[in-house]
């Protein structure tokens, strides 16, 4: 089965807006992908919701219980300095590094700063759309 790591910039809309990314949400569930989660992932997307949905934090820990979880380690200290010569805005050296380090067969990401040559020749780079049709390809 597919293994999927979702950057914060999709998972919470997906979770929150219908669009692209509740459809990917819907494929991962649907068709037993595993989201692949790191503790950085985690504390980020409720940080954000926190601050975006006050009220709704537990929507996370509410929504993963409907998927199929893998719970990756933390990237190390020296893979995240080994990511910042990869990725443009240093706020995302750290979750380009868990991405890296937890080896998912595809990243999701609305960031165009993880849609560039040097980060794509270190991990599987998608689009939601692109993903969609990976995911649901994959049955």
């Amino acid at each position: 089965m597919i293994r999927v790591m979702l950057d914060t910039n999709v998972l919470i809309p997906g979770m929150a807006f219908a669009g692209n990314q509740r459809k990917l949400l819907n494929a991962i569930h649907l068709n037993r992908a595993t989201l692949i989660v790191n503790d950085f992932l985690l504390k980020e997307t409720k940080t954000v919701l926190n601050h975006k949905f006050p009220g709704h934090e537990k929507l996370l820990d509410n929504f993963l219980k409907l998927l199929k979880v893998e719970h990756s380690p933390q990237p190390s200290k020296e893979s995240v300095e080994e990511a910042k010569p990869i990725i443009r805005d240093p706020k995302d050296t750290v979750v380009l590094a868990s991405a890296i380090f937890a080896k998912p067969d595809i990243f999701v990401s609305s960031n165009l700063d993880f849609h560039i040559s040097d980060v794509k020749s270190a991990i599987n780079v998608f689009h939601p759309k692109e993903a969609i049709a990976l995911i649901n390809y994959q049955k």
